[in-house]
């Protein structure tokens, strides 16, 4: 084992103040980004696999 983990439990009032003091900003990409999710491009990919391969065992 590399470290010891430590979970810290916040009381909902210093939750409420962390969200506050570090608010989440929602931003847009910048053109020209390279970032793109695959997840469901993946899933959908995976099962046509699936199905030519049980097709290809008949």
């Amino acid at each position: 084992m590399i470290g010891k983990v430590t979970t810290r439990y916040m009381t909902e009032e210093e939750r409420l103040a962390y969200i506050k003091k570090y608010p989440i900003v929602p931003k847009e990409r910048p053109k020209g980004s390279t970032f793109v999710s695959l997840e469901p491009v993946t899933f959908v990919n995976n099962k046509k696999k699936m199905a030519n391969s049980k097709q290809n065992e008949k």
